[in-house]
């Protein structure tokens, strides 16, 4: 995998570690709330409910397998932060 250098590691650090260090921020649209969350918290969500959409940058996110591709592509791009927007299947389907 590709490497970038970490001054303040004082080396290089790996796209992995990029992966692991990134600020998640879960945007809940059905309650206005903003706030930040572990990959940890992530991997708990209920990925198999249809019902409860999560759009990461325009793409819509099914699986924490997914949430994690996506990350990878961010962290190679040097992204540290990604917004999640999360709500109802049917306020993104009206235009929520």
């Amino acid at each position: 995998m590709a490497e970038a250098t970490n001054p303040a590691a004082g080396g290089a650090e790996t796209i992995d570690e990029k992966v692991q260090r990134m600020r998640l921020v879960l945007l809940d649209r059905e309650t206005g709330e903003d706030r930040y969350c572990t990959l940890d918290e992530a991997e708990k969500w209920d990925w198999a409910n249809p019902e409860l959409w999560r759009i990461v940058a325009g793409w819509q996110i099914t699986s924490f397998d997914g949430l994690v591709n996506m990350l990878y592509m961010k962290a190679e791009k040097g992204i540290d932060e990604v917004q999640i927007l999360q709500a109802p299947r049917f306020m993104m389907l009206s235009g929520g």
